[in-house]
């Protein structure tokens, strides 16, 4: 009676294949998150610039009012920069009263009835 020992070359082939299997699932694994991670990430970045172009047609449409419309400069050289007219009474009407102090110029006489 003869007795043939089991070759260990299939069961070394078998292990080998299924840990070459193994690693490419988990290759692919990550290469799908990656994936996923760029197109998330591109769909961040297209939201960006729909918002930074609305912004940009925006600031084009007010440097066109500014160059073609005299009253929107006017007004907002009035506004912003508290811009006046030679011609123009400013009166300064303080936030807190009792933060300015009282002086001989800043006391007007009462009017004579």
């Amino acid at each position: 009676m003869t007795t043939e020992s089991p070759r260990p070359f299939p069961r070394l082939l078998a292990l080998v294949v299924g840990s070459l299997l193994l690693l490419l699932g988990l290759a692919a694994l990550g290469s799908y998150r990656d994936l996923s991670a760029a197109r998330e990430r591109r769909q961040t970045l297209q939201g960006e610039i729909r918002e930074t172009r609305a912004e940009n047609d925006e600031l084009i449409r007010r440097i066109e009012r500014l160059r073609s419309d005299p009253v929107t400069l006017e007004r907002l050289a009035r506004e912003q920069y508290r811009m006046m007219r030679p011609d123009d009474l400013v009166i300064v009407i303080p936030e807190d009263p009792e933060e300015v102090p009282l002086t001989d110029s800043a006391v007007v006489p009462p009017a004579d009835p």
